[in-house]
């Protein structure tokens, strides 16, 4: 070959994995779903929908929920996913507030830690159709429907429930982008060949790209390799990496590299319903029920009870102060007897201190259960916990509020403590499942929390209940307390 230098030229397009923008029509995952009225639900399938067309496009990766596809070129498909619930529940209640009146409470849990918008379609009849509401992270929305009906059994329908919630989804994927092997040779000094070969891969996208690459001769069968290499190429941009060998014989580069992208897209999960052998997706059914609630019209019973209680209130005294005068005058004749030590210690035990913070009560009776914590109707049934005593919504009083309470007082937690206090006071902490009866008569019925919590303690332990609110003293009414006002 003499010092005549031979240079060869070769340009070789592959394909590797590379990434551009797919035409991606739509990602998104349904989840055939049915929820039920007490909170619960089930989920009988669960898939991944991918819809795309990308004639350049292949070997894409799709990572999702612990599971991956490989996919190796574009097309529509649908993927199967293990069935995974939602992190919502759907309870409904209802309470029969008159005789031909009936209020059913929708109310929507959020597990979820971002606010879902869902869209609801109701059975006929109520008085409201279709509702949409927000509901926030961790929490909750009670919808109030109401309906006319003068009959002990209520009937709600089936009802149609839509959402979306976000979700992440990592996509790799690929496309061709040229590289190139230029080979040259020159003779030594000493005779011999120095063969030398330049790589040069070029990132024609818009986008940046991670590249492993592993370059390698082949010498009279004999393989030489130069070693791995890592690479973050920008758009557009290129990178080279040059290597000799000394050889008599002609030299085959080399080259293998893996190229790729990751990207992660939002996609929605979708309720779906099933009908007959498919679905219908981005709609979820919520199942229906009966409610059987006779009525009692406790508000007539108890407006006749403070009418009798006031037209016998001039005789009833008459009749106490006979009464205590023939108690005074037996007294007089009886010998008067020294308590014992078990009635000392007794009293000593039901001394009273001003301020009593109590942690734990005795459960209410059985009924609250028969409906969800939203139903007035389950306060209904008297407790079977009940002394007299006085129950206020607040801890600020005047010198006239102490001359009415002259007995124990209980004031729920929450209630701010003005500088005068009832000698008998006692601060009520409640349970959670009070909290959470507390907070529903709050947001159905619009009244203070703290009244709401007065009254969740007068259904407990019965008595008289001091309310500074009229609404909350009118719901009180209604569900059969001896409410005040004042």
């Amino acid at each position: 070959m003499g010092t005549m230098r031979s240079v060869y030229l070769i340009i070789i397009i592959i394909l590797f994995f590379a990434f551009i923008s797919l035409s991606f029509g739509e990602i998104y995952e349904y989840r055939g779903v049915v929820f039920y009225p007490n909170g619960s639900q089930t989920v009988d399938v669960s898939k991944l929908h991918i819809d795309y067309e990308n004639p350049d496009a292949f070997s894409i990766y799709i990572s999702y929920r612990n599971s991956s596809f490989y996919l190796p070129y574009s097309k529509n498909i649908t993927l199967n996913l293990p069935p995974k619930k939602f992190n919502i529940s759907i309870t409904i209640s209802a309470s029969r507030i008159s005789r031909d009146e009936w209020r059913v409470y929708y109310k929507i849990i959020n597990n979820y830690p971002y606010s879902i918008l869902f869209n609801i379609s109701f059975p006929g009849g109520f008085n409201i159709k279709n509702a949409s509401v927000l509901v926030p992270a961790k929490s909750y929305k009670i919808i109030t429907l109401s309906k006319i009906q003068n009959s002990n059994i209520l009937y709600f329908g089936d009802s149609n429930i839509s959402f979306e919630v976000p979700a992440k989804l990592m996509i790799r994927y690929s496309l061709p982008i040229p590289f190139s092997i230029i080979k040259s040779n020159k003779i030594l000094s000493n005779g011999s060949i120095e063969w030398t070969a330049i790589y040069i891969i070029k990132n024609d996208k818009n986008v940046s790209l991670n590249v492993n690459a592993s370059y390698w001769a082949v010498v009279n069968n004999t393989k030489i390799d130069f070693g791995n290499y890592s690479y973050i190429i920008e758009p557009n941009e290129n990178v080279s990496q040059s290597f000799n060998i000394t050889s008599d014989y002609v030299p085959i580069f080399y080259l293998k590299f893996y190229a790729w992208r990751d990207v992660y897209e939002t996609i929605k999960i979708k309720p779906a319903i099933k009908v007959d052998n498919s679905y219908i997706i981005g709609i979820g059914k919520v199942e229906g029920l009966s409610f059987n609630i006779p009525y009692y019209n406790y508000m007539e019973r108890e407006i006749k009870k403070k009418k009798e209680e006031k037209e016998n209130e001039e005789s009833s005294k008459t009749i106490n102060q006979m009464q205590r005068h023939k108690k005074e005058e037996k007294s007089q004749t009886q010998e008067t007897k020294k308590p014992s030590k078990n009635e000392m210690n007794k009293q000593e035990k039901e001394r009273k201190y001003p301020l009593i913070i109590e942690e734990k009560f005795k459960k209410v009776a059985a009924a609250i259960a028969t409906v969800t914590t939203t139903s007035i109707t389950a306060m209904l049934i008297p407790p079977i916990f009940r002394r007299r005593s006085y129950i206020v919504d607040k801890g600020i009083f005047s010198i006239k509020d102490l001359e009415l309470l002259s007995g124990t007082v209980y004031v729920p937690e929450g209630c701010k403590l003005g500088n005068i206090l009832p000698g008998g006071i006692t601060i009520i902490k409640l349970t959670d499942v009070e909290k959470d009866l507390a907070r529903d008569l709050h947001e159905i019925y619009d009244i203070p929390l703290n009244s709401a919590k007065a009254i969740i303690l007068g259904v407990k332990y019965g008595g008289r209940v001091f309310l500074s609110d009229k609404k909350a003293y009118d719901v009180a009414v209604e569900i059969g307390l001896e409410a005040y006002l004042f």
